[in-house]
């Protein structure tokens, strides 16, 4: 009863599934809906949402990660989101980026980068990004 007692998972996707349940779905949605209010279920639905985002929920950054092209990007631009994964800021930056075959283009990306080494207007960075959809990249 009430989850005491119960064993934690291990896999955080299915840990993320509880949570989105949890708050979503059931009693307990309708109870955090209730007494929480709709800002709270937001906040917390953008922050699950966000979790399944950089622990690579549905497999795509492994893709990348595996059949990606590889390439260079220069940081044009950086922007702090305010919001933290592990202690790490997240950031937008827009890159130019230098693939090795083929012309260079700029592409957004939204990534959590270590605090101990944030990137700088300027830095070149290595990454891999989908040539079918350019939009689709990870910082290596």
């Amino acid at each position: 009863m009430l989850g005491f007692g119960k064993k934690k998972p291990d896999d955080p996707k299915e840990a993320l599934d509880n949570a989105d349940k949890a708050l979503n779905k059931g009693v307990s949605g309708f109870m955090a809906k209730t007494f929480m209010g709709k800002d709270f279920v937001d906040k917390a639905n953008a922050s699950i949402n966000m979790a399944k985002q950089y622990t690579d929920y549905d497999g795509k950054n492994a893709a990348l990660m595996q059949t990606g092209m590889p390439g260079t990007a220069e940081v044009i631009t950086i922007t702090d989101t305010g919001a933290l994964i592990n202690y790490n800021p997240v950031v937008v930056m827009q890159l130019k980026v230098q693939p090795q075959y083929g012309p260079p283009f700029e592409t957004q990306v939204k990534t959590a980068v270590s605090k101990i080494a944030i990137p700088r207007v300027g830095d070149k960075i290595n990454i891999k990004y989908n040539p079918a959809n350019t939009t689709e990249l990870i910082v290596i």
